[in-house]
């Protein structure tokens, strides 16, 4: 063979080579599989237990930040250092999703119970006063609470009030709203919730039922259209008792008529606003629509109470003006002028005679929250905290605030003579000459 030839087979060769050794590498060798999947994790004892059976936890747990009040999940283990326990109600029932926190702490400390009535606070509400609020259950006293105790929070056990609402002449009133004008708890603490707010009740013979009241102290207030609020006496509720024949009748409307005049040129204003101010009862009919004086500046509203009752006036061009101590006494028509300031740049926009106090109600009664720097009732020496005991001879332990506040209010240059519970001293009583009042 020639050497030309010999260096052309060589080559071939090694072509040849190169592509049979490949393939036969692919059919010999196994092929690779897809990549591993990484083990399922396997459900350990831990995150199977119900709270009733959580495993112990390590003795040196992991630190961990501030924890925040989380809603509690069946499907979650409190943690070590976190405070635990069930609300029940007054059966001794686990009860679900009722609102848990610290009554003498911060509003971060609050949670909702789980559907077996369990709860779960952070560790820092170990030893706080813990209460419990449920919208088909009155709400539960103070319990203490620790961390590593079973805390159980009962919820309370309430009684009922039925009655009747009719209108003047006796006769039952079928529609109407309903609502809890005044509550003064028998313990401390204890809150009515959503069972204070106005509720719409639709019977042929004007009667109405309300139960699972914490037991105390109550004063309801119904209203219908057409006619002036309403309130019952003072209502006794006991545990397991229904207070009955509870009657509120709503009293006989009339109308407020008069004109409003500018107070320097006593010429008539047009188009002032004249609306009843300050008067509750029963929640969601407007008592007296307002009405719009004139061109005469003459108004007429229409479905005022007997009273003591007050009349906010206003205008754009005018302060408004609240006037007070309204009456009916007992007729059909009453009439009133009122007269308005105008206004002035940069001055006060609006007017009202009274005593210069704003009153709060709490769980044991009405206390003046704050004065009017120099007004009537600081110059006579009303301070803030007093609670209202009594107000010209009337007691103020069972009034609501809005029967408060129309009492309290009156012509400029008029007295009132109040008696009032002060800390640190036996019962003060003070006289107050009403001013008005501008802001």
């Amino acid at each position: 063979m020639t050497a030309p030839r010999r260096a052309w087979s060589y080559a071939l060769a090694t072509f040849v080579a190169m592509l049979v050794l490949p393939l036969v590498v692919w059919l010999v060798l196994p092929r690779p599989g897809p990549p591993a999947k990484p083990p399922r994790p396997r459900a350990t004892a831990a995150a199977l237990a119900t709270p009733e059976h959580v495993p112990a936890a390590s003795s040196t747990p992991a630190p961990r930040a501030p924890s925040k009040p989380a809603i509690a999940k069946e499907d979650e283990l409190p943690a070590e250092d976190e405070v635990t326990g069930t609300v029940v109600d007054s059966d001794g029932q686990p009860v679900a999703r009722a609102a848990v926190g610290c009554d003498d702490r911060g509003a971060q400390m609050t949670t909702l119970s789980d559907m077996e009535g369990h709860f779960r606070l952070p560790a820092e509400a170990s030893g706080c006063l813990v209460v419990a609020h449920h919208s088909q259950h009155p709400s539960s006293e103070r319990v203490r609470v620790e961390l590593g105790k079973d805390n159980v929070v009962k919820l309370g056990a309430g009684g009922a009030i039925e009655g009747v609402v009719v209108d003047e002449q006796g006769a039952p009133v079928p529609s109407y709203r309903l609502t809890v004008e005044l509550f003064l708890p028998n313990t401390e603490g204890v809150d009515i919730g959503v069972r204070g707010r106005p509720r719409k009740v639709d019977d042929p013979a004007g009667a109405f039922r309300m139960e699972k009241l914490p037991p105390g102290k109550y004063v309801l207030g119904a209203s219908a259209e057409g006619h002036p609020p309403g309130k019952s006496e003072t209502v006794e509720v006991e545990v397991g008792q229904t207070a009955r024949n509870v009657r509120i009748a709503l009293p006989r409307t009339a109308t407020l008529s008069g004109t409003v005049l500018d107070e320097e040129t006593k010429k008539p204003i047009a188009g002032a606003t004249v609306r009843l101010d300050g008067i509750a009862g029963g929640g969601g009919f407007d008592i007296a629509t307002p009405v719009t004086t004139d061109a005469e500046g003459a108004f007429s509203l229409v479905g005022v109470p007997p009273g003591p009752f007050s009349v906010r006036v206003e205008h754009a061009s005018y302060k408004s003006r609240i006037v007070p101590g309204l009456t009916t006494r007992g007729a059909s028509t009453i009439r009133e002028d009122i007269t308005l300031r105008a206004r002035g740049d940069g001055g006060s926009e609006s007017e009202l005679e009274g005593i210069g106090a704003i009153l709060v109600p709490t769980a044991t009664g009405i206390v003046v929250s704050s004065l009017v720097e120099n007004g009537p009732g600081a110059k006579a020496g009303l301070q803030r905290g007093d609670k209202l005991l009594r107000i010209d001879g009337v007691s103020a332990l069972e009034m609501t605030l809005p029967d408060a506040i129309q009492r309290l209010r009156g012509p400029a240059g008029s007295r009132v003579t109040i008696s009032v519970a002060r800390e640190g001293e036996a019962s003060v009583e003070v006289m107050v000459t009403r001013e008005r009042i501008e802001r």
